[in-house]
């Protein structure tokens, strides 16, 4: 019987050491750095998840372009001790996303029964938002205020857009700090080296179902390769400019540094 007390007491006290231990231990809150791409709802999302994080005792900031939407509970949140919410000015008066002729090329591509007019708006598209949002990147590059601003604050990771990967990485690549990146539903296989087949899913801009013909199929496996291709051909001229000292890395070699950091939104 006294073995049996002696052995549960000592276990008791064990328990109470290690209790203590992990109480007293010490808990610290990490500031993480928010870029979105200019897309109201893409800010909206970052925003967001900035501000519930901050709420965590985390230390957020969003850097946001001056023409995106504010998000209606910023204004009520407004920026405290821990969550901040940037704008640095862009050229447009809208972002390029929400424009009247990019949605009239949506709703182009969702009507269409052409293979190669699907190919043509896409490829279109492509061309026009990412030299808008190329340019955004350049006016957050060249804004040497806030730039100074993130290089000081001393963030300890990043959470980015999967858009225009060549600039917008560039920062989070240029602080040696990890990151995280958006991605959508059928992002492409290659990107994060999550198994897809193509043929099978079928990439989001094409507007395809699950039950495609054998010519849709054909395209989903084609469109890929195509993807990675123009990617491929981003310079790295961002990288060189704000990481002379680092090794200079392509758009894909940015997008798969994200590692098993990948947040998803449907």
């Amino acid at each position: 019987m006294c073995s049996v007390h002696r052995t549960g007491a000592m276990t008791s006290i064990a328990l109470m050491l290690i209790s203590a231990e992990v109480m007293l231990a010490p808990i610290f809150g990490a500031k993480i750095l928010f870029i979105p791409n200019n897309g109201n709802s893409h800010v909206l999302h970052f925003s967001r998840l900035a501000a519930d994080l901050a709420r965590l005792g985390h230390v957020t900031r969003v850097l946001a372009p001056s023409n995106a939407r504010v998000p209606q509970f910023i204004g009520e949140l407004g920026s405290g001790e821990n969550f901040s919410y940037t704008t640095y000015p862009v050229d447009d008066e809208k972002p390029i996303i929400t424009s009247r002729n990019l949605s009239a090329a949506i709703m182009r591509l969702a009507v269409s029964r052409s293979i190669w007019e699907k190919w043509t708006v896409i490829d279109d598209m492509a061309k026009v938002i990412s030299s808008h949002l190329e340019s955004d990147c350049v006016h957050l590059l060249d804004n040497h205020h806030i730039m100074k601003q993130v290089r000081d604050e001393g963030y300890q990771f990043a959470v980015m857009d999967s858009v225009v990967p060549h600039c917008y990485y560039a920062v989070p690549y240029s602080l040696g700090i990890p990151y995280a990146t958006l991605s959508a539903p059928g992002a492409p296989s290659w990107l994060y080296r999550v198994p897809r087949f193509a043929s099978f899913v079928p990439s989001v801009a094409l507007s395809y179902t699950d039950r495609m013909s054998f010519v849709q199929r054909l395209t989903t496996f084609v469109f890929d390769p195509v993807m990675l291709f123009l990617y491929q051909n981003m310079t790295t001229t961002y990288v060189d400019r704000l990481a002379p000292d680092r090794p200079s890395l392509n758009a894909i070699q940015l997008l798969q540094r994200v590692g098993l950091y990948i947040i998803t939104t449907f």
